[in-house]
């Protein structure tokens, strides 16, 4: 048995072994809902027994998604650089949203997760296009999006391109600058970095 704030392994058909905390912060859901018998006690690190649905997009990737019914506005959670929807952010805002009945959208990223496409020829530029098509194409009514690293920099994009469905905007740890800061780093000569395409 493990001692509270050190880390449990559980086995991960997909990943081998993964780290569980069950430390004293057990994440966003218990800190916001309700009531706690309405909390989950920890997130489980694989859920294997999950019906995934896919946005089919005529040529581009099919994109995974799992999408909770529920009142506006809806929340949709865009994740991080190699984060996917399965992770405790995006699953701790789920059980958060099934509390207070909101309609909530996780999904993957082109090339990530459970979505089609190669990771290799991915670019931001084709995750935006992912955010858009989520926004576009499953969600209904006004929408709150929740961009994490990462996904707080195609969060801002997404509400540029789409400001008539985007009614609020919410940043965990956003890495707006980041890409910018890297962009103009780079050598003018030589580089085949494309920040959009």
């Amino acid at each position: 048995m493990a001692r509270v704030g050190l880390p449990s392994w559980v086995p991960c058909r997909r990943w081998g072994w993964m780290a569980v905390s069950f430390g004293f912060h057990r994440g966003l859901s218990t800190l916001l809902a309700p009531k706690a018998e309405r909390a989950p006690r920890w997130l489980p690190a694989c859920r294997q027994k999950t019906s995934i649905s896919f946005l089919s997009r005529p040529d581009l990737p099919n994109l995974a998604y799992k999408r909770l019914k529920g009142k506006s506005p809806g929340i949709i959670f865009i994740p991080g650089y190699m984060s996917n929807m399965n992770g405790t952010k995006a699953l701790a805002i789920e059980e958060f949203c099934k509390s207070l009945g909101h309609a909530y959208i996780r999904f993957d990223y082109s090339g990530v997760g459970n979505s089609d496409g190669n990771l290799e020829e991915c670019t931001v530029g084709k995750w935006r296009k992912d955010v858009l098509s989520i926004i576009d194409d499953l969600a209904e009514g006004p929408q709150i999006l929740v961009g994490s690293s990462l996904g707080g920099w195609l969060m801002l994009h997404a509400a540029i391109a789409r400001p008539q469905k985007v009614v609020a905007l919410i940043g965990v740890a956003t890495a707006v600058d980041s890409l910018v800061t890297q962009f103009n780093q780079l050598p003018v000569e030589g580089s085949k970095f494309h920040l959009w395409d």
